[in-house]
């Protein structure tokens, strides 16, 4: 099958866990012998292509004001005649349309679609193209993706996102087949009146676990406990109120380290916050496999309802638990005794549960074995198959 996916981000460019699930995709269905090409956004000036582990990349030119990734400096007025031009980015349809016109593939996927625009949809279908949507986020009932807004999740969309998205939600009808890395982001625009008559499934993100079974990390008996988090710098990942948690904790009990980028002025002021404390490390950008075999606990404190974190496979890839916030798609991800799910908004709860795990933290290896278990039904075969059955399926109608 020759299949063309659509991606707002790809490697070198990758920051995010949808890049990510798009390039597993593409390489794991090439090594399936498929041909798979992709396309997503450069920050050349011409569209330039490249071959990537036996995929074909094609890098386009952003027709926009800034390059917005992974979080820009612009001003509000900049912003919103950005998200303007993004609502139907009729440039950027035509980049895609030539494209496809020189693919030609038995099938579209399109992934994250900021900086493209739902108007490529609109390309695939005039060219009567099979069109597969993969759901990541909140990007067609939100401008900003996350249907969170002055530190609480939106409960339904305001008028101004009707409004900004209603150029998106009118294209959703060109949609084959949509699938949602989650029941929960899939059901959130189903109920919305988006895709019908659409084909639907839920394929969770994969990931390839280590080649030897994770060992428990080597340290003298009674040692502080090392707690982690890995994301996105971003106020609603929660990251200050883990560290209002941690500071909390009986002093030299435990060690928090923080991996990851993003918003640089939230990112200043938590460091400004933390400056004295010796036993919080700042690390930056790290590999998953370099950071998450070194903890005994990791911590997704997500505040807005994340649709399918790949964090947490991939911790519990590694043998690590994870305590996690009962947001979004996170519930799915858990099986058995991996970890712990937590209501954010309940005061005291992320407490408890590291004070918990501190008092009790001989006997974990059940846990450990419980984490990579849960990992197993994770896997990229698993998640290719799923995607090969929705173009298919699309293909077929």
């Amino acid at each position: 099958m020759k299949i063309a996916i659509v991606s707002s981000l790809y490697e070198p460019h990758a920051h995010g866990g949808a890049e990510r699930v798009a390039q597993s995709v593409a390489e794991t269905l090439t090594g399936q012998g498929h041909r798979v090409e992709v396309i997503c956004l450069g920050k050349g000036g011409r569209v330039e292509s490249a071959e990537l582990n036996g995929v074909r990349v094609h890098y386009c030119p952003l027709r926009n004001l800034y390059w917005p990734f992974p979080v820009s400096p612009a001003g509000l007025a900049l912003k919103v005649a950005w998200h303007a031009i993004d609502a139907h980015n009729l440039a950027m349809a035509r980049t895609v349309g030539g494209l496809l016109d020189e693919i030609r593939p038995d099938v579209v996927n399109t992934h994250n679609l900021a900086g493209f625009s739902a108007a490529i949809w609109q390309a695939a279908a005039r060219r009567g193209l099979p069109l597969v949507h993969t759901l990541h986020d909140h990007y067609l009932l939100c401008p900003y993706s996350t249907m969170y807004r002055n530190g609480a999740n939106c409960a339904r969309q305001c008028l101004r996102c009707r409004i900004a998205t209603a150029p998106r939600r009118a294209m959703a009808s060109r949609v084959d087949g949509v699938i949602g890395v989650s029941r929960f982001i899939l059901e959130r625009h189903l109920v919305r009146g988006l895709f019908a008559g659409a084909r639907t499934a839920v394929v969770h993100n994969g990931y390839r676990p280590p080649e030897r079974p994770p060992a428990a990390p080597a340290r003298a008996a009674g040692g502080p406990l090392r707690i982690g988090f890995l994301g996105s710098l971003v106020p609603n990942k929660g990251l200050d109120r883990l560290i209002d948690v941690f500071l909390g904790l009986p002093p030299r009990a435990a060690e928090l380290r923080i991996a990851g980028a993003g918003d640089p002025q939230y990112e200043q002021l938590l460091r400004g916050r933390t400056a004295s404390r010796h036993d919080i490390g700042w690390l930056g950008v790290v590999r998953p496999e370099a950071f998450l075999p070194e903890l005994d606990v990791l911590v997704v404190p997500s505040l807005y309802h994340e649709p399918l974190p790949r964090v947490v496979v991939e911790a519990f890839s590694h043998g690590v638990p994870v305590v996690a916030a009962r947001r979004g798609g996170i519930p799915e991800m858990f099986r058995g005794d991996c970890g712990w799910l937590y209501e954010p908004d309940e005061g005291g709860r992320l407490s408890g549960i590291l004070t918990q795990i501190l008092a009790q933290r001989d006997g974990r290896e059940p846990m450990r074995a419980a984490a990579c278990a849960a990992a197993r039904e994770f896997s990229y075969e698993a998640m290719a198959a799923g995607y090969l059955a929705m173009y298919q399926a699309a293909a077929a109608r």
